[in-house]
């Protein structure tokens, strides 16, 4: 929850949990041995699993199937069956297709991000998430002079019930450097927003 990537994939698996419904079917999960586990360690000191449920038939040989769509999660050796389609999809091939790490372009605006919130950082400490180069344009079709337009949530956020934004414009040119020309700040932006901005 502290690099601001693996943050986003454990927000949506968090809300897959929470959204999730109680299933009917027993809690089966035969011989202990699941191919696909997922353990998320949470800040209390709990251990969560989530692994694909199964049905299994037979005495003393028992043949199990997974259930499509259902999910066992055990905390505190407490198992707990779950229907929750998309975490299911994710357990069982999902997680393959997380980027590892954040792409090129990414990168590329949080290090602009940087060198531009070095000017507000006294006022702004606290915004810090998914810093975003919103747009950036050429003054006067100059290589060396730009007007920027760059956003990013607070940190703080991920504690409350909501994020707020800040939006600032500046003019970055070689004779008098960065300039901040607008701030705003916006409260409590919605969760599409929020999204939106991280990319989730």
């Amino acid at each position: 929850m502290t690099d601001g990537y693996d943050e986003r994939i454990i927000r949506r698996v968090i809300n897959w949990i929470n959204t999730s419904s109680p299933s009917e079917q027993a809690n089966e999960l035969e011989g202990g041995k699941v191919p696909l586990l997922l353990k998320i360690n949470m800040i209390n000191g709990d251990l969560i699993t989530l692994e694909p449920a199964y049905n299994c038939k037979g005495g003393l040989i028992k043949t199990c199937t997974a259930v499509d769509g259902e999910i066992v999660l055990t905390k505190n050796k407490k198992k707990i069956r779950l229907t929750s389609l998309e975490l299911y999809d994710w357990i069982i091939v999902g997680w393959k297709y997380e980027p590892v790490g954040p792409p090129k372009e990414e990168l590329l605006e949080e290090t602009l991000y940087t060198r531009y919130f070095s000017v507000i950082e006294k006022e702004f400490p606290d915004f810090i998430m998914c810093p975003r180069i919103d747009r950036i344009e050429r003054i006067n079709g100059d290589t060396r002079r730009h007007l920027v337009i760059s956003s990013a949530l607070n940190y703080a956020g991920h504690h409350a019930p909501s994020y707020d934004r800040i939006i600032f414009t500046l003019i970055d040119t070689p004779e008098n450097g960065i300039k901040i020309i607008k701030v705003r700040k916006k409260s409590n932006v919605s969760e599409r927003e929020s999204q939106k901005q991280c990319r989730w």
